[in-house]
């Protein structure tokens, strides 16, 4: 305790030259020059301005919606067994083992350690009275080191590690959203496969039915070989079209299986999709406003930007001066006597003191971090700004999808009853010889074609507003996120 008042005293004479050579910190006129945009204030659009806006934000399991349980397994498995998504997990743990390590340097450092050895001298080569004895060469400390961070440079490291922390955590709620997103709109996609292929079947069906007719009337006299042939070569060709309609189903069940980390085996098992839903055009009353808050990828650039901007502050500390506090304790002995000589009060012995550092003459090293530091946070910024933009153009592109998605297929509705009372009335015909062949091959043609039209406009409308939830964030909500 004696040490207390000269401890003080040095302390206190590192501190007004660190403040002193402060004075002489120069950033050469570095600035940031990128300002960060006001979601609020940027103009929605008219397809926004006149959606609907009574609809909520997306809950958690937006997909449950569909009605299909078998989907909401599927989405399960996934996000437990992607890669994607265990990748992201480690990349979080990363962050928040970083963080720790930044963290350390704000607390003090203690350590000990110590060193024993014994000497004999020989009688021979060694003068009396030493020669011939033995000597114990002890110590051991504890020493204790403490940087005084006057101006918040490791303060800033953590800081900035912890927004580190923030943004990998919203990058990995990002990436499982992308993932339920990619099986949502895959198993939808599987859906549509097996329509095309119930579409291709029938046509078939309907086909081999108008090649019996034609057969019959040919055997009667009332057909012509020619119509007997051309009826016959439509079969092979629909036949064609309904295998390739289920190797895209088996196709569409792999990429499902890849999606929940498994094998193709998996896809196998796989049982049709039963797809119920309604999708109404409309956004959250609090759009525009609140979109960033519920869109992860813009949050986690957020906390990018907070980092680099603390990421400035731990470069501009740099340009002052460093104070540490150091100070040890410990046994030490040198003498002739038994091991333990070096345990007594006479082998006590310390030390208190501090060291100051500042650069002069670095060739711009500092100047140059800075320079870094600055640019980071422009980049951050204005990547910042393009993601906000891209969420807006993400939900306004699909809101318009959606709405003239749901156009196409009232029309295409309308023209499938048109089709299939034209071709019932063409087949009709033929069978009381009042109209040709070629009336019935392109009725039959077209009502092939609305109906596939129909099976792809429906399932459009399906993957659209999947698309649309994850626009407006597939349930990540920011403030809920970080209780």
């Amino acid at each position: 305790m004696v040490f207390a008042a000269p401890t003080a005293r040095l302390v206190s004479c590192c501190c007004a030259a660190a403040l002193a050579l402060a004075g002489c910190a120069d950033t050469g006129g570095i600035a940031p020059a990128s300002t960060l945009i006001d979601a609020a204030s940027v103009d929605p659009g008219t397809a926004l301005r006149a959606t609907q806006r009574d609809a909520g934000w997306p809950q958690l399991a937006w997909w449950k919606r569909m009605g299909d349980p078998n989907l909401d397994a599927l989405v399960a498995q996934s996000v437990g067994g992607n890669p994607d998504m265990r990748i992201a997990l480690a990349r979080s743990q990363l962050a928040e083992s970083a963080a720790r390590i930044a963290g350390a340097a704000t607390e003090p450092g203690i350590s000990t350690g110590g060193a024993f050895g014994r000497t004999r001298f020989p009688r021979l080569a060694t003068p009396q009275p030493i020669g011939g004895h033995t000597t114990w060469n002890n110590h051991v400390s504890v020493d204790l080191a403490y940087d005084l961070d006057l101006w918040g440079r490791n303060r800033a490291i953590l800081q900035a590690a912890l927004d580190g922390v923030q943004a990998t955590a919203a990058e990995a709620r990002a990436v499982q959203i992308n993932l339920e997103t990619s099986v949502v709109r895959a198993y939808v996609d599987l859906a549509l496969q097996y329509a095309l292929l119930d579409v291709n079947q029938a046509n078939l069906v309907r086909q081999r039915n108008i090649y019996d007719i034609v057969h019959k009337r040919a055997s009667r006299g009332l057909a012509s070989e020619l119509e007997v042939s051309q009826a016959q070569t439509q079969i092979p060709a629909l036949l064609a079209q309904v295998q390739q309609s289920e190797r895209q189903v088996t196709l569409a069940k792999n990429q499902i299986a890849i999606l929940s980390g498994q094998g193709p085996g998996a896809g196998e098992r796989l049982l049709r999709p039963h797809l119920l839903l309604e999708t109404p055009v409309a956004v959250p009353s609090s759009l525009p406003a609140e979109l960033v808050g519920h869109r992860p990828d813009v949050v986690a650039q957020r906390w990018r930007v907070e980092a680099t901007a603390h990421g400035i502050k731990a470069a501009k500390a740099d340009f002052y001066p460093n104070i540490d506090l150091v100070a040890s304790i410990g046994l030490a002995s040198a003498a002739f006597g038994n091991f333990f000589t070096f345990v007594s009060r006479d082998a006590v012995g310390h030390n208190v003191g501090a060291a100051i550092s500042l650069p002069l003459f670095d060739g711009g090293r500092r100047q140059g971090n800075y320079g870094v530091a600055t640019a980071s946070y422009d980049l951050a910024v204005e990547t910042y700004n393009k993601t906000v933009l891209a969420a807006f153009q993400s939900v306004a592109d699909e809101v318009i999808s959606l709405r003239s998605l749901g156009d196409q297929q009232q029309e295409i509705e309308a023209s499938l009853k048109s089709a299939q009372r034209a071709y019932e009335l063409a087949e009709k015909g033929y069978r009381g010889g009042f109209t040709d062949y070629l009336n019935v091959l392109a009725t039959e043609s077209e009502l092939r074609r609305q109906q596939q039209a129909l099976a792809l406009v429906q399932a459009a409308r399906l993957d659209t507003w999947a698309r649309l939830m994850q626009a407006l964030g597939g349930g990540f909500d920011a403030a809920m996120d970080q209780d």
